[in-house]
């Protein structure tokens, strides 16, 4: 895993989608499906900006807006950088791709399916269950509800995955794409053309984007092998369900923050209680430091965080937990406790 880290990216880099700022949203969207890609970018005189499918699912309506509307500047890496850099800032920023910068041009791009790829063969994973790795209890929706719902959740909690219900029951899932490529008729996203009005997609039923053909394992599958799966389906996701519980979702992001520079805190962080498994250890460890980066930013008052984790076993490889954190912040104290199943 270590050499993986410090690997240079240029031996992962990929051709980058550029246009110019100047291009039609209308015209990306096309660029965008005909590629099944999720972003691209743009060169500056000094620097690099980029338009992915969330920026485009933020408009409300981009029927006359060019791509300097929506685009943003974004950190670029160098030949030389690190998988371990390029994982961090992806995971910092939410990005799927990185621009690959020498001598002020862009000439390749670094994606998290890419790194992703290389993961598979990192020893310390193989034996790893997709449980380990998954986000638990993911958002879903019902099939009947809107598709301007759909788009509500996934921009107020920045996510691009929705599985969808019927009655309870997973039935398929709505991704952002789906609902960017149906913002424009299908003969204006063919020929990449301009388009005057916008169709009434936000009127749709989730059933009537969604996508039915699934990608399902369970929770004690081999990671590895629901990423091989994954990349052999062209998939950007894995659904994991247990009988007819959704126990999780698993993405690109949640396999690429192993591969991360550890997160850089200016205050004391303190975990108790860690798993005797080195890799479970270690998982613990990174979640928790991200979200305590994440705290950090949004309340820089924060002096100090602690948490202790209990485990109990109590049925074969389940485990209950009990997750105690202390945040010391203004000279107060404030604490929250979580339990549940592992």
């Amino acid at each position: 895993m270590e050499s993986l880290k410090a690997s240079k990216i240029e031996n992962f880099k990929s051709k980058p989608i550029i246009v110019s700022s100047t291009s039609p949203i209308s015209e990306i969207i096309g660029i965008l499906k005909n590629n099944d890609t999720y972003e691209v970018f743009i060169q500056g005189e000094n620097k690099v900006s980029t338009i992915t499918m969330r920026e485009i699912l933020k408009a409300s309506d981009i029927s006359n807006r060019k791509a300097s509307s929506l685009m943003f500047y974004v950190s670029k890496l160098s030949p030389d950088d690190t998988v371990g850099k390029a994982a961090r800032l992806m995971n910092d920023y939410r990005l799927r791709a990185l621009p690959i910068v020498r001598d002020g041009t862009i000439e390749g791009a670094v994606t998290t399916q890419s790194l992703c790829q290389a993961i598979v063969s990192v020893r310390e994973f193989r034996e790893v269950k997709i449980s380990k790795i998954m986000t638990r209890n993911p958002l879903t929706i019902d099939k009947n509800d809107s598709v301007s719902k759909a788009r509500s959740l996934m921009l107020k909690e920045g996510i691009d995955h929705l599985p969808v219900l019927d009655s309870g029951e997973l039935c398929g899932i709505l991704l952002s794409n789906h609902i960017v490529f149906s913002m424009f008729p299908r003969e204006g996203l063919e020929k990449g053309a301009f388009v005057s009005k916008p169709s009434s997609y936000l009127d749709l039923k989730v059933s009537g984007l969604m996508d039915e053909d699934v990608l399902v394992c369970d929770p004690k599958e081999r990671a590895l092998d629901v990423l091989e799966r994954m990349t052999k389906q062209r998939k950007t996701y894995a659904v994991v369900k247990l009988w007819h519980e959704i126990q999780g979702i698993a993405t690109y992001r949640d396999f690429i923050v192993f591969l991360a520079e550890p997160e850089e805190i200016e205050i004391p962080v303190y975990i108790v209680g860690l798993p005797d498994d080195p890799f479970e250890a270690g998982l613990a460890k990174i979640k928790f430091l991200r979200d305590a980066k994440s705290l950090c930013k949004s309340f820089p008052k924060i002096e100090e965080i602690r948490s202790t984790i209990k485990t109990e076993d109590l049925f074969g490889d389940r485990r209950r937990y009990e997750v105690n954190v202390s945040i010391r912040s203004a000279g107060k104290i404030y604490t929250y406790t979580e339990e549940g199943w592992d």
